[in-house]
């Protein structure tokens, strides 16, 4: 069972993320590549919205193929060109994190990603006991 904590002797979260999360011994642990909205068609959808969508379809199917869920998931870092895309995250996280599982995360402004054409991209890390 992971554990998030947020210490009353500092700041709260400045949004929906802890400040940090306790995994159990002998968990089992998965990173991710980063992801980024790509189809398994490769196509690529455009935008903020609908590639972020896609990051979180790409994700759940790894996490599925290692017996995970994003229950397990304990921080994620997200990357992006494009700020105004800020609004999104908490829709997508809402829709995919149950509630009260808000795992720390980072949201980091760029210039590029690796293609000029990608505009967001993930890296998760989960933990399952």
């Amino acid at each position: 069972m992971l554990k998030t904590n947020n210490p009353q002797t500092i700041a709260p979260p400045a949004a929906f993320y802890s400040h940090s999360v306790e995994v159990p011994p002998n968990a089992r642990w998965l990173y991710t590549a980063g992801q980024v909205g790509m189809r398994p068609d490769g196509t690529l959808p455009e935008g903020f919205e609908a590639q972020h969508e896609q990051i979180w379809q790409n994700t759940l199917a790894i996490l599925a193929e290692a017996g995970m869920g994003p229950e397990d998931i304990v921080r994620l870092n997200v990357y992006t060109t494009d700020p105004s895309g800020l609004r999104f995250l908490k829709p997508h996280r809402e829709k995919y994190l149950k509630p009260g599982h808000v795992p720390p995360s980072t949201w980091v402004v760029v210039r590029q990603l690796a293609r000029p054409e990608w505009v967001v991209e993930m890296e998760t890390i989960a933990a399952k006991a």
